[in-house]
């Protein structure tokens, strides 16, 4: 072997123990640094704990929900998902409200209203057959409240909200009756208020022309008392009782003008209202922050309610004037877990019960919370919705739709295959009434002992009319093809998705062929309302307690885009609504209701799936909770508990110090070992060449 070149020689030497000194002062720098960093950080990363909201506000009347979805529009003549309405009711308040603590039955008062309106007969002339005669309808007088003011906004004179007047509510009626908003409930009022539908085909005449709707164009039926701004009438060609149910709707809350003007399309994310609350912020997708509106008029917190509600403490707060919160604040998350995780850590006050959570929520026994809900207080509601869960068919549809006794049979035998009982039990946890109508049970026209012949789960029943219908074994016996049925949905999580597969599962063991076709939610919405489906899923929400809400949704004149998706037909079906719906509730109202039921089983344009059943979980320091069928205003009547909250949020997130103390053990472990093979390469003398001194 070669000997070792002499390398280190007078300067060089030097200039490696220079090296050599500056490394180690490096090393004992970055040391020392990383150990002072490391400590000065420790404290503040113990401080530093999981909740999303500023510290400062647990302190504050804040409430934090969750929002499955972004609002599609916040525009009160459109919106018309259960989501928007939580956020909508309480910036756009109507004449009337549901009285908050009588549910049992429900009863509406005046909000907007200064006293409950007048209701005369009218008589008119109408020409029919080329010859006018005389009619008899009714004329509803309403009177608002003097107080009202819109919230500040910039498209006001000055930024200051100006007083509400009659005018604004006309306005929104005219607005509801412009074609170019698609109105989801203009069917409700287009052939009863005296010159409504000349209205709506006048503008639609602009629309086809590429102009915008004129609203300067009088509709005779819509009146401003001429002497007092507060006072407007509506008068209709015939008796129609539920007018008082949609005066309790967003749809026909007053509008300003100038905030639509200004605000154009912008105007369905820029909400201006006369509210409790008004819009303060929100981010697409994250959250939506809601803030007490300072014009709000004078409004109270009942001081009466039902057997039981002072015992409940849902009259602790009675007499002091709304809303009692601050802010609301709607986290936007379609994720259950993420929803449930908020709420266990106390960052959301309530939590809906499904399938995800609900071992963790109900003991093993299957009665009463689990001793986790209950160390922490939670309490927990059931609530029995107006509602209806089901399939819907599209009628247009060349293969699924028609009223001929083959398409009938096709849509029996698919609706056959569906087994309600097994969809409640594996995805509501068996809370849910099976469905066998339209009709809720709390609605008049239920009967609990009613039983639809072709909506009843029967396999081989499904398999013989499925071969009638021209499909044996789900085979075109025309063509030889295989039946192929395209199922559009907007599920949007591990849930959802699974329900979808439990419907194609079940209809393809009929042999036909099932297409899932999902779309998000926002998309899926605008393919329902053109009618751009074949089959779907669908809920309805009572919007008002009379059945004449529900059986509007095969009413012929309510084809999309109103809310007659499945743009069902029938002549006799109308003529019977028509006369039940200017009815008051009767034997005789009952018996027309329960005839109108028996042709809609045997056409069969929905699967009727189920009524819901919910449970709710609600925060310990969450005030005045009381589960409405109906309202969705809810959040001006509840309180909050701050200092509990405040103590609770600490409790139960409290910081773990021993994940960063180990870390620090085991930092400075590994650093002393490092530290001495240093030390002793600093101290190894430098290595001599042949001929060198020592």
């Amino acid at each position: 072997m070669s000997e070792v070149p002499v390398l280190l020689q007078g300067e060089t030497e030097k200039r490696l123990r220079f090296i050599r000194f500056v490394r180690m002062a490096r090393f004992r720098t970055s040391l020392w640094s990383a150990l002072v960093c490391l400590g000065l950080s420790l404290p503040a990363l113990q401080g530093c704990g999981n909740n999303p909201y500023p510290k400062s506000d647990a302190r504050r009347a804040i409430h934090y929900r969750i929002l499955a979805e972004d609002p599609k529009t916040l525009d009160p003549t459109v919106s018309y998902t259960n989501t928007e309405a939580y956020v909508v009711d309480v910036i756009y308040p109507s004449f009337f409200q549901y009285n908050y603590l009588k549910i049992d039955p429900v009863e509406l008062e005046p909000n907007l209203g200064a006293e409950m309106p007048t209701r005369e007969d009218y008589v008119f002339e109408a020409e029919e057959d080329g010859q006018k005669v005389r009619k008899t309808g009714e004329v509803w007088t309403f009177r608002i409240r003097e107080d009202l003011r819109f919230q500040d906004d910039p498209c006001f004179e000055g930024g200051k909200g100006r007083k509400v007047t009659a005018h604004d509510f006309i306005y929104s009626f005219k607005r509801m009756g412009d074609p170019a908003m698609h109105s989801p409930v203009l069917g409700f009022v287009q052939d009863k208020i005296i010159g409504m539908q000349e209205y709506v085909e006048y503008n639609r005449k602009r629309l086809d022309d590429k102009q915008s709707g004129d609203y300067a164009f009088p509709i005779k039926g819509l009146q401003v008392d001429p002497q007092n701004p507060h006072v407007f009438r509506i008068f209709l060609n015939q008796k129609y009782p539920q007018l008082k149910y949609l005066m309790a709707m967003h749809f026909t809350t007053p509008i300003p003008r100038e905030a639509v003007e200004k605000y154009g399309e912008d105007f369905k994310t820029h909400p201006v209202g006369c509210g409790p609350y008004m819009m303060k912020e929100y981010k697409r997708r994250r959250s939506l922050t809601l803030v007490k509106n300072p014009n709000y008029y004078p409004d109270f917190y009942p001081s009466e309610g039902m057997p039981g509600d002072a015992e409940a403490g849902l009259l602790a707060d009675a007499g002091k004037q709304l809303p009692l919160l601050d802010e609301v604040h709607f986290t936007i998350s379609r994720e259950t877990v993420t929803a449930w995780n908020l709420f266990i850590q106390g960052y959301l006050d309530s939590a809906a019960v499904n399938r995800d959570n609900f071992q963790q929520v109900v003991a093993n026994t299957g009665s009463g919370l689990s001793e986790e809900m209950v160390r922490k207080g939670l309490v927990l509601r059931e609530a029995a919705g107006m509602s209806i869960f089901y399939y819907a068919f599209n009628m247009d549809d060349p293969v699924v739709g028609g009223n001929g006794e083959k398409q009938k049979k096709l849509r029996k035998a698919i609706s056959k295959s569906i087994d309600n009982q097994t969809y409640i039990d594996l995805f509501l946890i068996g809370l849910g009434v099976p469905a066998e109508s339209p009709l809720p049970p709390q609605l008049e026209g239920y009967d609990p002992d009613y039983v639809n012949p072709n909506n009843t789960f029967d396999l081989e029943e499904a398999k013989r009319l499925l071969a009638e219908a021209g499909y044996p074994n789900g085979i075109n016996e025309k063509t030889g093809d295989r039946l192929t049925l395209y199922f559009d949905n907007g599920a949007g999580n591990a849930t959802a998705r699974q329900m979808v597969d439990f419907v194609v599962r079940s209809i393809e063991r009929l042999g036909i062929d099932v297409q899932s076709r999902t779309s998000r939610p926002n998309v899926w919405q605008d393919k329902v309302r053109k009618g751009e489906f074949q089959f779907i899923s669908y809920g309805w929400l009572a919007d008002y307690p009379d059945p004449e809400n529900f059986l509007f949704l095969f009413y012929g004149p309510n084809v999309r885009p109103a809310p007659n998706y499945a743009n069902y037909q029938n002549k006799r079906y109308d003529r019977l609504f028509e006369q039940m719906r200017a009815m008051d509730e009767s034997p005789e109202r009952t018996a027309i209701i329960h005839e109108m039921r028996d042709i809609l089983a045997e056409d069969s344009p929905w699967h009727y799936t189920f009524h819901q059943v919910s449970w709710g979980l609600y925060q310990p320091w969450l005030k005045n909770v009381k589960t409405h069928p109906v309202s969705k205003d809810v959040t001006k009547y509840y309180n909050i508990d701050t200092e509990k909250r405040a103590q609770l949020w600490s409790e139960w997130n409290r910081p773990n110090h021993w994940p960063w103390i180990l870390t620090l053990a085991a930092f400075v472990g590994a650093l002393i070992p490092a530290a001495n093979v240093v030390k002793r390469r600093r101290n190894r003398r430098i290595r001599k060449g042949p001929g060198r001194k020592a």
